[in-house]
């Protein structure tokens, strides 16, 4: 009798990027392409040392649910009753996992399995709204509210979608008013952030410049009366200087001269007549002992000019 020796069966190693080394039968292994593949063209997992190194995405806990996939399916003659009951088994677990198996099945090129999670995930998402789908993959809300309000795309012409749409454009209109009113009470309600003691410094120097201010413009004014009031001053000394000058010019000239004509002896003698109108006086912010000096030249002035004016009246005659 002929003694059946016991089939040797050969392994592959794998190493998980947390740097773990197991060894897997090499028809499971087999199972997926991205092995098959690196096993047939580079020879890689024949031993420890030459173990092949999975992708990021797969993890031991991924790559034991791999495993297990591929053992129950590798096997020939399974009806599709089998492998229906095991793969609708197979992918009751939550939500994270399963994302996490199909990520893996993807970088192991397993098309089966993706196709069997990803169907799985395409159930849970089914006639949800994006809030629940978020709540149901734990997604962070990301979107802001004018994104969530964005129109749909309507290639049916489908009646609900465009009284969505409706219902999105009012949304996004009260949106728009709230945001305005918004920035109005921030206006209103701006409060000074700063603190006391800049606030008191801030009133210092303010009342400082204001008095600072007030001083300067007050010694401005001053200075501006003084300047006016030594103008005039000087005006005055002026006028009276050239009064003088011009009456005992005008006094010598008469003794001199012919006899003044009726006009100039009327002005000089501040006569009021109807053709010749007073002038008016500019002698009033004189000072009153300057006017009265000026008032006894004149009247000397005109006394002499009357003394004068017989004698020459008589020499013309004459």
């Amino acid at each position: 009798m002929a003694v059946m020796k016991p089939e040797m069966k050969s392994f592959i190693w794998l190493e998980t990027p947390d740097g773990s080394i197991q060894q897997v039968e090499e028809e499971v292994a087999m199972f997926c392409p991205m092995i098959c593949r690196e096993v047939l063209q580079t020879g890689m997992g024949s031993s420890k040392n030459y173990a092949i190194k999975l992708p990021q995405r797969v993890n031991p806990v991924v790559l034991g649910l791999i495993l297990d996939y591929c053992r129950f399916h590798q096997v020939p003659g399974r009806s599709n009753k089998e492998r229906k009951t095991f793969d609708e088994k197979f992918i009751r677990m939550d939500t994270k996992k399963l994302c996490e198996l199909t990520s893996g099945a993807d970088s192991l090129q397993l098309r089966p399995l993706v196709d069997l999670t990803s169907r799985a995930l395409a159930r849970m998402i089914e006639g949800k709204t994006p809030e629940e789908i978020r709540d149901t993959f734990h997604l962070p809300d990301d979107l802001t509210e004018e994104e969530k309000l964005e129109p749909l795309k309507n290639r049916t012409d489908d009646p609900r979608i465009r009284l969505l749409n409706r219902l999105y454009a009012r949304k996004r209109k009260e949106l728009k008013v709230r945001e305005t009113s918004k920035i109005v009470e921030i206006e209103e309600e701006r409060v000074d952030d700063r603190s006391v003691d800049d606030l008191l410094l801030f009133i210092n120097s303010g009342d400082e410049d204001s008095k600072c201010g007030k001083s300067a413009k007050n010694k401005k004014k001053s200075r501006r009366r003084k300047d006016h009031l030594k103008d005039s001053s000087l005006n005055i000394e002026n006028g009276n200087h050239k009064k003088e000058t011009d009456s005992l010019s005008s006094s010598h000239n008469s003794e001199i001269e012919d006899v003044p004509s009726p006009s100039e002896i009327s002005k000089l003698l501040g006569s009021t007549s109807p053709t010749n109108p007073p002038e008016p006086d500019f002698d009033d912010e004189l000072d009153p002992a300057m006017k009265e000096e000026l008032d006894r030249e004149v009247e000397d002035f005109a006394r002499r000019l009357n003394s004068v004016w017989p004698e020459r009246m008589q020499g013309i005659m004459r």
